[in-house]
């Protein structure tokens, strides 16, 4: 079924020009609106539920979606369906997606941490950026909603132990970015 949609949204996709570039930046460059905005909000923002966020998304993303992609090898669409690829793409693991792992991680830690309007834009990017790869062949359905879930599980179990990581983790480095004038 998810091979279908799949196959099925790239041929759609190879027939409308300026739709495909336009996927093709949502798919590809639309993660990298979010260093910037991590920085903006870091200086602007509440620290700790910057750390905190960081420290989500990267271990839903490095740690465990490596992980479960390393036990559980599952080969891109684009490799499965014999796709013709107009985007170069290491042809590595499909699941979970990293991108929705990362960015549902930030968008649930955001808002679990009262940073409601915060956590629904990152929703709909991380909403946006996942259909996306989807669309171009990089994930199938499922890929997306393992990514999703994983991302928020990991900020909402971090969430839950908030108080040991905002002493041990984010006061340490609060304190050393202020010893060094970044905060």
């Amino acid at each position: 079924m998810e091979q279908a949609i799949v196959s099925f949204s790239i041929s759609w996709l190879k027939k409308h020009f300026f739709l495909r570039v336009f996927v093709t930046v949502l798919a590809i460059d639309l993660i990298y609106l979010v260093p910037p905005f991590l920085v903006i909000y870091w200086f602007w923002g509440e620290k700790k539920v910057a750390l905190r966020a960081v420290l989500a998304g990267l271990l839903a993303w490095q740690g465990l979606a490596r992980l479960i992609g390393w036990l559980y090898f599952r080969p891109r669409p684009f490799v499965t369906l014999a796709a013709q690829e107009w985007l170069f793409h290491r042809p590595d693991h499909s699941f979970p997606s990293d991108h929705a792992t990362f960015l549902s991680a930030l968008a649930v830690s955001f808002y679990l941490a009262g940073e409601k309007k915060v956590g629904v834009g990152l929703a709909f990017l991380t909403l946006f950026a996942s259909l996306a790869r989807m669309v171009v062949g990089f994930h199938y359905p499922t890929d997306l909603l393992a990514g999703w879930l994983l991302g928020g599980l990991v900020a909402a179990l971090l969430f839950h132990f908030k108080n040991p990581i905002d002493r041990f983790f984010c006061q340490p480095i609060i304190r050393l970015a202020q010893k060094l004038r970044l905060a």
